[in-house]
């Protein structure tokens, strides 16, 4: 039986908090240390892991670093499960996207199919992408995968077939884990 923990990265800086940073390589909080400590003392580390993954954005890699020293595992790095690509959305505020755009944000989890921000992916799109990464893993193992909050609300709703516009209540808080046996 495969078992993933999958734990969200810890809180980003107050300098990007109500922007749009999908894909965007952008810094923790200053206190991100202990965020790190308390992210790896919450989480189920005590059974044995066969792999640690992680997208390679610094909000993500920092945490998975930590925890693979600790465990003297390597991390496997991969861009698919980097966040949702925003596109051309990257790091504005959210409010001037509603100011721009209107409610065109919305077809995000309306029209996951079709709607995608100039230049970043549909909602489809970005799920076949973390789908495609789940589809290679060994189907034996305990895996630990650190990433952001789409991917996981993503892998978690396709899985257990969750429509689309439920996936944000799928999204764990910054710092904390999930686990999805099979």
């Amino acid at each position: 039986m495969r078992t993933l923990l999958l734990i969200r990265h810890t809180a980003v800086c107050d300098s990007v908090r109500g922007r749009c940073y999908g894909q965007s390589d952008v810094p923790l909080r200053a206190a991100y240390r202990q965020d790190i400590d308390s992210a790896i003392e919450d989480a189920d580390l005590r059974f044995p892991f066969a792999r640690i993954y992680s997208s390679p954005l610094t909000r993500c890699r920092l945490l998975a670093e930590k925890i693979g020293s600790g465990l003297k595992l390597p991390v496997g790095y991969d861009d698919r499960l980097k966040e949702r690509d925003f596109g051309d959305w990257e790091l504005q505020t959210w409010d001037d996207i509603h100011a721009a755009t209107g409610n065109a944000m919305d077809g995000l989890i309306d029209a996951p199919e079709t709607f995608a921000p100039s230049g970043g992916e549909t909602t489809r799109q970005f799920a076949q992408r973390v789908l495609a990464w789940h589809a290679e893993l060994p189907h034996e193992g305990r895996f630990l995968v650190v990433t952001h909050g789409g991917p996981i609300a993503a892998l978690r709703g396709s899985l257990a077939g969750v429509p689309v516009h439920d996936w944000p209540q799928l999204t764990p808080p910054m710092g904390h884990a999930v686990r999805i046996d099979g």
